[in-house]
This record gives structure tokens, sequence and C-alpha cells, in this order.
């Protein structure tokens, strides 16, 4: 990544997004669960990424017939997160185990972030962050659109335990560049 990505994503992070707010279909919680006074750590790593096939897919129905997102080119990883490039990758659908447990009460954090989008045509993108079957972000983005940071905080009101896939799920028309940045959970202080 350049310097001047570098520095660009470092301000839109500052400057711009819609932190804390519900996401269209997503679960911000706000139930009655327990609080956690604890430390936020890494729910999933940026290099351990790796594709989902059709079968396993959640969100197979919006899989087009042919997927086109080979590594190096439709999706890699950057100093600053997990990148998807859609010039280079018509669908994407990737998955890893998560490295802690969530339990209820549990602070949620994650940061998702888009350059400006453009396509030839007017179109909708679509993203989905998944732990397990609960939707953590889900977002549909008109194109063109105005580049974009994605912060979403939010209570977990579901247990999950360690090793349960969590999911990314991203599609949307033209030469576009997402990069997720962080899923955390807040684990308890020993």
């Amino acid at each position: 990544m350049t310097s001047r990505r570098l520095f660009f994503a470092c301000a839109l992070a500052a400057g711009c997004g819609d932190a804390g707010s519900p996401s269209s279909g997503g679960t911000d919680s706000t139930g009655s669960v327990a609080e956690i006074d604890g430390t936020m750590v890494d729910l999933v790593k940026p290099q351990a990424w790796v594709q989902l096939g059709a079968d396993a897919d959640p969100l197979r129905d919006h899989r087009p017939a042919s997927v086109e997102c080979p590594l190096g080119v439709g999706w890699l990883v950057e100093v600053t997160g997990f990148e998807v490039n859609t010039g280079g990758c018509n669908y994407g659908a990737f998955t890893q185990p998560s490295l802690r447990e969530i339990v209820p009460g549990a602070q949620i954090s994650l940061n998702l972030y888009h350059f400006d989008l453009v396509a030839a045509e007017p179109a909708t993108a679509h993203a989905v962050i998944m732990a397990g079957d609960h939707v953590l972000l889900e977002r549909e983005v008109e194109i063109p659109g105005k580049a974009m940071v994605h912060d979403v905080d939010l209570v977990a009101d579901f247990a999950l335990a360690a090793g349960e896939p969590v999911v990314f799920h991203l599609h949307n028309h033209g030469q576009n560049t997402w990069t997720l940045a962080s899923i955390q959970v807040e684990v308890e202080d020993p």
C-alpha cells in the first residue's frame, strides 16, 4: 500500500463514516445482557481468510454462476487489513475460524472501509459480516458513492464458541477497494 493510500485510510477513519450507527439488517444490540469489564482482542486475523465454496456459502443466493476472485488480484492482505478489490473479484465470500469465544454481553467492534465507489452504471454494493449465524454488519451501499468508514460497536446478545466460522461477504460492480481492518471482541481481564 502506498503511503498516500495509508494516509487516506487514516483520514477516512478520522473524518467520515457512521460510527456506532445501526446497520440496515444488522444486529446492533441493546438487549438485556450483562456488561463485561475486559480487554478488546482480535476475533480474526487478516492473513487467515480463505475463500468459501458455493456449498459452504451462507449467502449462496447472491452468488453469480461464475466466481472470479483470485488471490493477489481480487483479495490480499495489506498493512491496514484484509483487502478485496472488486475489479479482480466479482464476488467475495471468505471465512476463517474465530480466534476467541463470544459471550453474551461482550462488546464487539469492527471496522470496514471503502474508497470512492465507481461503476460504469449505477449499482448497489452488499457487504455482510457474520459470526456463526449472527449478522454483525450488513450494508447496502449505492454506487457511485463516496469513500466511507463503517465502524460498528455492538453488544453481543448471543454466545459463540472459539473456532466457529466468521464470514465476510462482498459483492458489487465496478473497480472498488474494500478493506476489513478489524473485528475485535471483549474478553474478561484475568
